[in-house]
């Protein structure tokens, strides 16, 4: 995904199928998503994002790193059974 294509999403807001999370919460806040998404047709959660107006703050590589690791952790270790994910920085 391309930085433009980024910000048509977070104009466009957030759907069924798209998410935005400011920062990354708790594990089992993220992993509802995660279910949801799992049992339905799929979805995209990003991070860095304003969650009401759809602003893109962005994150410090130390929060990117911590995202990345929270995110395969909650993957594994909150949702039965396990999904696998991929991540993606823009």
């Amino acid at each position: 995904m391309t930085a433009e294509e980024l910000k048509e999403i977070a104009k466009c807001g957030e759907t069924t199928t798209i998410q935005f999370k400011q920062e990354f919460t708790s594990q089992k806040d993220i992993a509802k998503d995660m279910v949801a998404f799992a049992n339905t047709r799929g979805g995209k959660i990003f991070f860095g994002i304003k969650d009401k107006t759809g602003d893109l703050i962005g994150l410090t590589y130390e929060e990117i790193q911590t995202v990345s690791r929270e995110l395969g952790n909650t993957a594994d270790e909150q949702v039965r059974p396990t999904i696998y994910i991929d991540t993606e920085v823009v």
